[in-house]
């Protein structure tokens, strides 16, 4: 090989060496990464399909004079339920505002008049929509 031959095989290898992201070589530049902060956030807060639906069908039936005996559709994630009694066009607060983990409440306090009954159920969500209200004496 001539001088010349071998000056440019030597050149031509240093070029392609310096291209070919080797040693000492550049390659193609790229741009510098940063990571990104990650941050928690708080749980967000329950949302309203989590709160149970209104009971449904809520009845009432007379047992004797005093007793009345009230019954209503369950709803699926209910924990318990809230029956909340009071007299028609009274300012008084309701005669009953109790829980039961059942779908009937049984009251044995009437006494003759008008009232009105209403349920609703809770769960770890809060309480969802009243039931529809009755109206009984």
């Amino acid at each position: 090989m001539t001088r010349y031959a071998c000056a440019a095989a030597l050149l031509a290898a240093a070029i392609g060496a310096g291209c070919s992201g080797g040693e000492g070589g550049a390659g193609t530049p790229t741009a510098p990464t940063t990571a990104t902060p990650t941050t928690s956030s708080p749980n967000p807060p329950p949302t309203q399909s989590c709160l149970p639906a209104a009971p449904g069908n809520l009845k009432v039936t007379v047992s004797n004079t005093s007793t009345r005996v009230f019954t209503w559709s369950g709803v699926s994630n209910a924990q318990d339920y809230f029956i909340q009694i009071a007299r028609v066009n009274s300012s008084d607060p309701y005669l009953v505002n109790t829980n039961t983990s059942q779908t009937t409440y049984t009251w044995a306090g009437a006494s003759p008049g008008n009232y009105w009954a209403r349920v609703y159920a809770r769960n770890s969500c809060g309480s969802g929509p009243n039931s529809d209200q009755i109206f009984f004496n």
